[in-house]
């Protein structure tokens, strides 16, 4: 496994380097746009600074998810599974890899946006501390409402949103390699792909049906409160809820396609 790892490190490094740059590259320059403060060039320094942050890691998942194509069912692929291991094993090389990139890339975005601040609070003509302050005072209320293990529940949430994006891009590969959507090169993980996105989106309105349980206000506390999906639906109304029933449904969702994509490494890689 380190060995292989060591692979994925340098198979990828160049690649993910450049997505890296990219990113920096785009929040100095819009750092630089939104401290000059004029009216038409902050306002979009701003969006670039917002767009390196949040793009950073969708796109180096994206890159990664290539690369696992490339080397697992491209040119590259007849040399892939010549290794000496069972193919579920490179699957979880790749896998680990791709889960490490994307939460080291959280933490670069978070950085990159601590980095322009001084820039940004400057072309918003506030200080660095004031440009913080929502965060700060949202986070105080959310400690004084929520219970540890709900602030420790939602960060887990988070978490597990951010890893799901590769484990889904490697089964739209995987599968969408087997025959006989392996006739259709690229064509066939991309099909899969919406597959899938269209398969989350149905199990998901299904899910907040069938767990009919929200995160909302219970007084002074935010607590687990009653869930009515076609109750709210029938009323028009929207309630000041968050519903968890879309939790269960992405983490089947991440087990079946963990699984089916460790059945297609062992059994139906297809190369022809």
């Amino acid at each position: 496994m380190i060995t292989l790892l060591k692979h994925e490190v340098v198979q990828t490094r160049a690649m993910l380097g450049l997505v890296g740059l990219v990113a920096l590259l785009v929040t100095a320059v819009g750092a630089l746009f939104a401290a000059t403060g004029w009216p038409a060039l902050a306002p979009f320094g701003l969006v670039l600074v917002v767009a390196a942050a949040f793009g950073l890691v969708p796109a180096a998942q994206i890159v990664l998810a290539v690369a696992y194509w490339r080397s697992g069912y491209g040119r590259m692929g007849h040399l892939t599974h010549t290794f000496p291991v069972r193919g579920s094993t490179i699957y979880w090389a790749k896998t680990v890899w791709a889960w490490a990139v994307s939460l080291l890339g959280v933490a670069l975005s978070v950085g990159l946006v601590l980095a322009a601040s001084p820039l940004l609070a400057r072309g918003l003509g506030t200080d660095r501390g004031d440009l913080f302050r929502p965060l700060r005072e949202g986070w105080a209320l959310l400690a004084e409402m929520a219970p540890v293990w709900g602030i420790a529940a939602a960060a887990a949430a988070l978490v597990v949103l951010v890893l799901i994006w590769p484990v889904q891009y490697f089964f739209a590969a995987s599968v969408g390699s087997q025959a006989p959507l392996n006739r259709l090169g690229v064509g066939g993980p991309v099909i899969v792909w919406f597959g899938v996105y269209f398969v989350t989106q149905v199990l998901t309105f299904v899910s907040f049906a069938a767990v009919p349980f929200a995160v909302g206000s219970d007084g002074e506390r935010l607590a687990i409160v009653r869930f009515d999906l076609f109750a709210e639906m029938m009323a028009g109304t929207s309630a000041e809820v968050m519903p968890i029933g879309f939790l269960p449904s992405l983490l089947l969702i991440t087990v079946v396609c963990i699984g089916w994509t460790v059945h297609s490494w062992n059994r139906r890689v297809s190369l022809v």
